[in-house]
């Protein structure tokens, strides 16, 4: 049976759409051996030892449904999971291992930035969240009671309410990225509106979340949208049942789709939308909806990170929202309850384009984790000693959330010893769509 590397970060019920399970024991016991590039003194007389290309470093260490390629450590094309050993690093004596820190090609298991934050340094998927007005990260212990509310970090202030019958509790769960809010189908989330900062006028927006269910979608679940009233915007994003306009015949069950129109009594304005894939499969799925221009607009679906519909149309009225009632896991004032989970939920006051919203996607899509040991013997034989994650506990290092750059050199709990090994998980969403890693480096001091 395969043992999950991501053991103590998140349950083997998590799933995302494979098997999330990687064969620790295909890794040989030891990794590779401890030549290959040594280490360099710096000036201070701290030893810093690198990998950070193949050719006597990554090449001397195990791979399991890995590869060096495209000059990252990647998953293999066909892999949805894989694993990386280091070779053992050899400092001559026993020192103390410090720092320890790595240079992933992307934000993975990272949650966005708040405060319409901008990241830099990384090579692929930094996210720049400017006119973002709404961001529920939905993280925390225990339960949610009718009335408590959920933190927007957005900078805007629009904090979700609990909406539902007394002694109903919504209680957090796994999410792809940190925790996720589970939702009843007689409980929702309103959304304060007061701000102004849900008046789109003509301009563009996007909305975006990770949901998950396992309902029938049977007469549209609503899982973000308003509803205004006659003569007024009525806009939702959700799931939908193979009998939705749009879907068309023959569709599969419990598809992401939605409508925008600015004058829900104006068959003219707006558009009800459709996606190709089934979403109530009880995994996770990103859903974005994505609105450009008015009186000549378009709207495009993203699943999982990919377009699968994009559609012209007309808005007749301008978009007005401040006092409207707003909701996560319902339309206004609790119609059309959807059941299930959510996280990272976000909305923009400008269109994100197609990459934008594959890098939010990979933030939870594509899974990168590592953990170290430090040994006596140049085997560092498997499981003595073990492996550990930050703060020396069995869990694993991971991309700090609340920065808005790579992580830097994080603090090493680990004995005195000569030698030094890491490891590696590596999954992915889809095949050949996993997390990269250029480099890792680790100081000791003697």
């Amino acid at each position: 049976m395969k043992t999950h590397l991501f053991a103590a970060l998140v349950p083997l019920s998590f799933t995302l759409g494979c098997s999330a399970l990687v064969d620790l024991d295909a890794l040989s016991s030891g990794g590779g051996s401890g030549s290959g590039s040594g280490p360099v003194e710096l000036p201070d007389g701290t030893l810093e030892f690198v990998d950070d290309g193949f050719d006597g470093e990554f090449e001397l260490g195990s791979f399991s449904d890995t590869e060096w390629a495209a000059a990252r450590l990647r998953l293999k094309a066909s892999s949805l999971d894989g694993a990386f050993r280091s070779r053992v690093f050899d400092a001559g004596e026993p020192v103390d291992w410090t720092t320890f820190t790595w240079t992933p090609a992307g934000p993975y298991l990272k949650a966005l930035p708040d405060s319409r934050g901008k990241e830099v340094g990384y090579a692929e998927g930094s996210m720049d969240m400017s006119a973002n007005v709404l961001l529920l990260h939905l993280d925390g212990a225990g339960a949610l009671t009718p009335g408590a509310a959920a933190m927007d970090t957005s900078g805007q202030k629009s904090n979700a309410v609990v909406t539902a019958p007394v002694g109903t509790t919504l209680s957090f769960e796994e999410g792809p990225i940190g925790q996720g809010l589970g939702d009843k189908l007689n409980s929702y989330l309103a959304l304060d509106t007061i701000s102004g900062d849900y008046d789109f006028n003509q301009g563009d927006f996007t909305w975006a979340l990770w949901a998950k269910t396992e309902s029938n979608c049977s007469g549209n679940k609503v899982f973000l949208g308003v509803d205004t009233g006659f003569s007024g915007p009525h806009l939702w994003l959700g799931c939908a049942p193979a009998d939705f306009g749009p879907c068309g015949e023959g569709s599969p069950e419990g598809r992401a789709a939605g409508t925008f129109m600015s004058n829900f009594d104006d068959p003219s304005d707006g558009v009800p939308f459709c996606g190709a894939s089934q979403i109530n499969d009880g995994q996770w799925h990103h859903l974005a909806a994505v609105k450009k221009g008015h009186a000549q607009a378009q709207v495009v679906l993203y699943v999982d990170g990919l377009a699968e519909a994009t559609l012209g149309t007309t808005f007749n009225t301008p978009i007005f929202l401040t006092g409207d009632d707003f909701s996560v896991g319902a339309l206004s004032e609790g119609d059309f309850q959807a059941e299930g989970a959510y996280d990272e939920v976000a909305i923009w006051k400008r269109a994100l384009g197609p990459d934008e919203v594959m890098s939010i996607y990979r933030r939870g899509g594509a899974r990168l984790a590592l953990r170290v040991r430090a040994c006596s013997d140049p085997a560092c034989e498997d499981g003595d000693p073990p492996f550990v994650g930050a703060d020396g506990s069995d869990g694993w290092f991971v991309d700090p959330t609340g920065t808005l750059g790579p992580p830097t050199d994080m603090q090493l709990v680990v004995p005195r010893a000569r030698y030094f090994q890491y490891e590696a998980s590596f999954e992915g969403y889809r095949e050949g769509d996993g997390p990269g890693l250029f480099a890792v480096k680790v100081h000791a001091k003697r």
